[in-house]
């Protein structure tokens, strides 16, 4: 073997050691961890919303959501494991109301939410309509109507006072001004969360435990 040939051959090692650590070094990389939340803090309005746990909480969590989002759903047994797993001053969740165009009774749900809201029980229809989701999405107008009227009667709240509520322009301007807040943040699906002010770029649900530990250990 000359020694041109022996140079050569060592080159082609190299390099071929060299491809081989960059791909796997890439690799690394790409399945490594991550930081799941934005680097930029946002500045959110955390006076406007439907709450749960103490305005002073190390942690807020603000969820842009739609009832009849199948992923907002989905995502409601994380968001109780919060809920429940920390304390009022751990963590505070914040419900902001987003219903997406495509949904035809995501605003419907909202108002009746927040109309329930008005008599102590927005988490309670809040309930109601995520388990009941399948039954209300696919009725018609006047169905999906009765329907909601019905969780108003079984959560005993004053049918007058609903019926009032839901033709409140005030609900509806507190809808619009969840949605204006979340078009502002840069929300274009939903669920979306923000941890303190940065949004969870969620590959998983469990990614928002991980955003929440993650501030709680700060």
């Amino acid at each position: 073997m000359t020694t041109e040939t022996k140079i050569l051959g060592s080159i082609v090692i190299i390099t071929i050691i060299l491809l081989v650590g960059g791909i796997f070094f890439l690799s690394r990389s790409a399945s490594g961890p991550k930081d799941i939340t934005g680097a930029t803090v946002l500045q959110i309005d955390y006076s406007k919303g439907e709450k749960t746990g103490s305005d002073s909480a190390k942690v807020k969590v603000v969820e842009f959501s739609d009832f009849q989002c199948p992923a907002c759903l989905a995502v409601e047994p994380i968001v109780k494991q919060i809920r429940t797993s920390y304390s009022l001053d751990q963590v505070q969740i914040i419900y902001r109301h987003f219903p997406l165009p495509q949904h035809a009774y995501g605003r419907q749900a909202a108002i009746y939410a927040e109309a329930a809201g008005e008599q102590g029980k927005f988490w309670e229809m809040h309930g109601k309509l995520f388990e009941t989701q399948a039954e209300w999405s696919d009725l018609d107008e006047k169905g999906a109507t009765a329907f909601f009227l019905g969780l108003a009667k079984q959560l005993n709240l004053d049918e007058n006072k609903i019926s009032q509520a839901i033709v409140d322009n005030n609900l509806k301007a507190r809808i619009d001004g969840d949605t204006a807040e979340g078009q502002r943040l840069g929300v274009n699906s939903t669920p979306t969360f923000f941890v303190n002010g940065r949004k969870v770029n969620m590959q998983s649900f469990n990614d928002l435990i991980a955003a929440v530990e993650a501030e709680l250990k700060k």
